[in-house]
């Protein structure tokens, strides 16, 4: 992803793409992997088209062929952004992710509201449908009007939306305190994350290949297509 930050040559973003799709092939997360960035088709026709005419809106730029390759750029750059977060949370569980956070001495109060949110979030996503087909059932039209009248049609959705929200933290606030949240600074794990060679070697070579994209772009520098 940080390589990612630093390039925008289509060269290069295709050899990243295709070491996220090998690695999400060993993970054998390949499907999902491959189905989450599919998903995200329409986000990536609409930054093609926003930056298209953006582009041609510009003095002195016209439709041509430089300003739709330029376009078609950042559009396959926010591909290699998605595939990286993707494999990342695909291979990744927020328990995993809390116990390395905590091993990096970030306190745990911290920790646990960021693996709450991480897990809430496709529950209230759950709930947020929900909510619309009811709403729907009962007549509501949120495709109908302008702007303005689609925005006011959402408050019936979001009202009950935010009570869920605020009755789930009234929920897990009395949930931790029943079980003492916070009492002692030390804790202790079921199941401790501990480095192999494997994740030596595979820190190594992300260490490394990291290192040269920084090197062939800020230092010897070359001309990709």
């Amino acid at each position: 992803m940080a390589t990612t930050m630093m390039y925008i040559e289509v060269t290069v973003i295709t050899i990243i793409i295709v070491v996220e799709a090998v690695l999400s092939a060993v993970a054998r997360v390949f499907g999902r992997w491959s189905r989450t960035v599919y998903g995200a088709s329409p986000l990536i026709v609409f930054v093609f088209l926003a930056n298209f005419l953006f582009r041609i809106s510009l003095p002195g730029h016209a439709l041509s062929l430089q300003s739709i390759y330029e376009s078609l750029q950042q559009a396959y750059r926010l591909i290699a952004f998605l595939a990286s977060f993707s494999i990342f949370f695909l291979t990744t569980t927020p328990e995993e992710l809390g116990m390395a956070l905590t091993k990096m001495r970030v306190p745990y109060m911290y920790v646990f509201a960021f693996i709450s949110a991480i897990r809430f979030t496709p529950i209230l996503a759950e709930e947020l449908q929900s909510i619309i087909d009811s709403q729907k059932s009962r007549g509501l039209e949120l495709e109908k009007g302008n702007i303005l009248t689609r925005l006011k049609r959402f408050i019936p959705i979001l009202v009950p939306l935010m009570v869920n929200v605020l009755r789930r933290s009234y929920e897990l606030a009395e949930a931790i305190e029943v079980k003492c949240f916070g009492a002692k600074k030390n804790r202790t794990y079921l199941r401790e994350l501990k480095m192999k060679s494997k994740d030596w070697i595979a820190l190594s070579l992300s260490i490394i290949l990291f290192s040269l994209a920084i090197y062939f772009k800020y230092i010897y520098k070359i001309n990709l297509p």
